[in-house]
């Protein structure tokens, strides 16, 4: 008896390490598509670009259902689909899938993260979809977006509820602030991302554009030399140090700064990389 409780043990082992590879060469197959979807939007291909698209979003639904008591693995997966739902512009199935999850998981940190990060970009794509139909002049909304942004401080303050020294809820809440252009409201969450991990890169760079933005050109230059001392191959860190550089009439180095950030930008595209943060 204890020979046959040994075997199904080992087996039921077996079939989880199955499981896990299968989980892991479906994200490197979703990884490769969306290397190979930005290859196309490089070459202007953007029909190719998005069916590339199209197929990482079909093996995220697949890396979802094969792991459904895998929480963590789950939520990575749903958020990686989201964030592929909004590139293509299917605003109505990201809030929905955010919903769904949130529903299913209504007292997980990450979920709520999750879906204030996800509202937040929905609001960007719509500005920026905005902004090209426009000719350059933002003719979004504003009711609906303040809607969004207003959405995401909600979601971040569930966040902060179940965690409230976690630095990503707090970025995440600084973001949404800026979004409404409540600038002093986000320094005040942004002090407090960076002060919980001073680590924290991106909430570095997100403080640099904050600073900037307000007018502190030099305290965004400081917060920006940050982001870069623990991210030196971030691209967005990297430009906008050009501009604030300008701002401060300093062009030599500015332009320094311009040609490292386009020389990394024509490595990114050719190599395929993601621009999207994937956030979490």
């Amino acid at each position: 008896m204890r020979s046959c409780t040994g075997i199904v043990l080992l087996l039921a082992a077996f079939a989880c390490l199955c499981i896990s590879a299968s989980a892991s060469t479906m994200e490197e197959d979703a990884d490769h598509w969306i290397k190979e979807g930005y290859k196309q939007m490089w070459k202007g291909s953007f029909s190719q670009a998005n069916e590339s698209f199209e197929k990482a979003l079909q093996i995220y639904d697949q890396a979802i259902a094969a792991r459904p008591g895998d929480i963590n693995a789950t939520l990575n997966a749903t958020n990686k689909k989201i964030l592929l739902l909004v590139k293509l512009g299917r605003f109505d199935e990201a809030i929905s899938t955010l919903d769904s999850t949130i529903k299913s998981y209504p007292e997980n940190l990450k979920a709520w993260k999750i879906k204030g990060f996800s509202l937040i970009n929905i609001a960007e794509k719509s500005i920026a979809e905005s902004s090209e139909a426009e000719n350059g002049t933002v003719g979004s909304n504003t009711t609906e977006l303040d809607g969004r942004y207003n959405q995401s401080l909600q979601a971040f303050q569930r966040a902060l509820d179940l965690d409230p020294d976690d630095a990503e809820a707090w970025r995440g809440r600084a973001l949404a602030y800026s979004g409404l252009k409540d600038h002093d409201e986000a320094l005040k969450a942004s002090d407090k991302a960076v002060e919980i991990d001073p680590g924290y890169g991106q909430a570095w760079l997100d403080r640099g554009i904050l600073l900037l933005e307000m007018g502190r050109t030099e305290e965004a230059l400081f917060a920006l030399d940050r982001a870069l001392s623990i991210q030196p191959d971030n691209l967005d860190a990297l430009s906008i140090k050009a501009e604030a550089l300008t701002v401060l009439g300093r062009y030599q180095e500015a332009e320094a700064a311009f040609y490292q950030a386009m020389d990394m930008d024509s490595e990114r595209y050719e190599t395929g990389d993601s621009e999207v943060d994937w956030l979490l």
